[in-house]
């Protein structure tokens, strides 16, 4: 039986670089037998880092520097079992209560996030976003307004921010998902789509999920309606540490993601609505987008 990883000693084996043509950073996580770690970034008191855990190997997280929350972004853990995906309509934490994880009969591609006890019990400026680590000059928060402005007037004024993120490749160089944060304040409705666009290689195909690392008023979450603009939204609010199910569409013939004519995931019409108060001063929501690409979307 092999020896567990230690992530409190282990070191990194790949590097970070930044993404050739696209926004963020590139990593080449593989998908083989081995494991490969990537370096650490850290963002409001939280630490991220991504591992590849080969079949059957076991992870000791540091526990020690805060709580641990453990998402699986391709492959499954046997032990606590977990998969990418949850099931279709469930919110389930990532918290991570057992002292170490196991990697199935393949490998797992795990992102591995501490909180630790400098991290602030609510976000009220963006500048608390900043991120500390291999290439940071890369990941750098911008509004959506500014991002998006020259194709549509939709976030104008909104007060809600991005930032570059991660592309996780394969041993081919293929993505496997691109992984980064946004925010909302009060109130925020990130609009209503369903990415239906025409894939290309700069905006591939993805079945997206969400994890939350902070809900500013606690009411903020997902949302499906029938068509943009209507009244009618059945919602799905999430707290710190959670994640969803698919709320793309599943072809149950082959499990995965099921494609539009185009080559887009079949979504329905969905978004993200922020929650409201009366408390004085801005409270955002933090959240992680992983949009896994269509070949790497197992969801049974």
């Amino acid at each position: 039986m092999a020896t567990p990883i230690n992530l409190a000693q282990a070191t990194p084996t790949i590097a970070a670089v930044k993404h050739p043509t696209r926004f963020g950073i590139s990593l080449s996580m593989g998908r083989k037998a081995g494991t490969a770690i990537s370096p650490v970034w850290t963002m409001a008191g939280w630490s991220l880092q991504f591992l590849r855990l080969a079949p059957g190997s076991t992870l000791e997280p540091d526990h020690s520097q805060g709580d641990v929350f453990v998402k699986v972004i391709h492959g499954a853990l046997s032990s606590p079992p977990r998969k990418a995906y949850p099931e279709i309509g469930a919110v389930v934490s990532t918290h991570l209560s057992s002292e170490s994880v196991t990697a199935g009969p393949e490998s797992a591609l795990l992102a591995i996030y501490t909180r630790t006890p400098s991290a602030p019990a609510q976000l009220s400026n963006v500048s608390q976003l900043t991120v500390a680590g291999p290439l940071a000059e890369a990941l750098v928060w911008e509004t959506f307004e500014d991002r998006y402005s020259r194709l549509t007037p939709y976030f104008n004024g909104l007060d809600a921010h991005l930032v570059p993120g991660f592309h996780l490749l394969d041993d081919d160089g293929a993505e496997i998902a691109y992984v980064f944060f946004w925010t909302a304040g009060k109130g925020v409705d990130l609009s209503t789509h369903n990415h239906g666009h025409t894939p290309s290689e700069a905006s591939p195909a993805f079945a997206e999920v969400h994890q939350v690392l902070y809900n500013g008023t606690g009411a903020g979450g997902m949302y499906t309606t029938p068509e943009p603009g209507a009244a009618e939204r059945e919602r799905l609010p999430m707290q710190p540490g959670e994640e969803h199910g698919p709320f793309f569409v599943v072809d149950p013939a082959t499990g995965m993601a099921k494609l539009r004519e185009n080559g887009a995931v079949e979504y329905p019409w969905h978004g993200w609505q922020a929650g409201q108060d009366d408390e004085p001063g801005q409270r955002y929501d933090l959240v992680c987008a992983y949009e896994i690409t269509a070949p790497y979307s197992e969801v049974a």
